[in-house]
């Protein structure tokens, strides 16, 4: 299971945050990242209406070609007001046609924590031309051409310190390593599927980051309103379905 940016060089970081959501986790517990995709059907023409009040870019390469319209876009959205203060994440969106089904498209947003150094001029400048978030989550909304109401696929990804919570016994590492035809085997990550789902969460993960460390990863589907508010609003849906899985310490 792969461990963003954020987990591998964060030492210690499970230690709350400003986080979307983090007061319903408490401490001991920090968001690493959030995913997610939503789905809809309209014209290339609606679409690219969509991409030009929203203030995405244009993918290099798309364009008209032939018969062939692609509206591929992007952007990035910097916290603005409240969401930017200690340790904020950044807000990535992506825009892709369907391959072959170019009326159907999937809008991928993803929050994670921001580049290490300087913030590059290019993500400066699409924030800028955005406004922001949560402000372009507001854009969306409006222009989403599925509606504001969305059945979305969402993936988060939790950094717990095992001071606060633990896995219940069916889901935790094996603390004792294997052999295997001379090799040492041990256990570093797990991965289940869940029925009925926890709420929106229908597969849990679990790795092992550092000695008192874990990373979950919960994910599935939820239905919510798009607006400003969504990211706080999946990301407390998926810990309460997860938090079932865990033992306060």
């Amino acid at each position: 299971m792969p461990v963003s940016a954020r987990a591998a060089r964060a030492k210690g970081s499970a230690g709350g945050g400003s986080e979307p959501g983090s007061g319903k986790r408490g401490r001991g517990v920090t968001l690493d990242s959030l995913e997610a995709v939503l789905r809809a059907s309209a014209s290339p023409r609606e679409w690219g209406r969509f991409v030009k009040a929203t203030g995405m870019s244009a993918i290099p390469g798309a364009g008209k070609s032939g018969t062939k319209v692609d509206y591929s876009a992007y952007f990035y959205a910097l916290p603005t007001g409240t969401s930017a203060e200690v340790d904020p994440l950044y807000l990535y969106g992506d825009l892709r046609p369907v391959p072959g089904e170019e009326t159907s498209a999937h809008l991928k947003l993803r929050w994670e924590m921001m580049p290490e150094g300087s913030i590059p001029q290019r993500i400066k400048g699409s924030s800028r031309a955005v406004g922001g978030w949560p402000k372009v989550l507001h854009r969306i909304a409006t222009g989403w051409p599925g509606g504001e109401a969305a059945s979305v696929d969402v993936t988060a990804t939790f950094v717990i310190d095992e001071g606060a919570y633990r896995p219940l016994p069916a889901l935790r590492l094996k603390s004792r390593p294997s052999i295997a035809r001379s090799h040492r085997l041990t256990q570093t990550a797990v991965a289940w599927s869940v029925d009925p789902p926890s709420g929106p969460v229908a597969r849990l993960s679990v790795a092992l980051l550092r000695a008192t460390e874990l990373v979950l990863v919960a994910s599935g589907r939820h239905a919510l309103t798009l607006g400003p508010d969504m990211a706080a609003e999946l990301e407390g849906a998926v810990w309460e379905g997860a938090r079932r899985f865990l033992k306060a310490t």
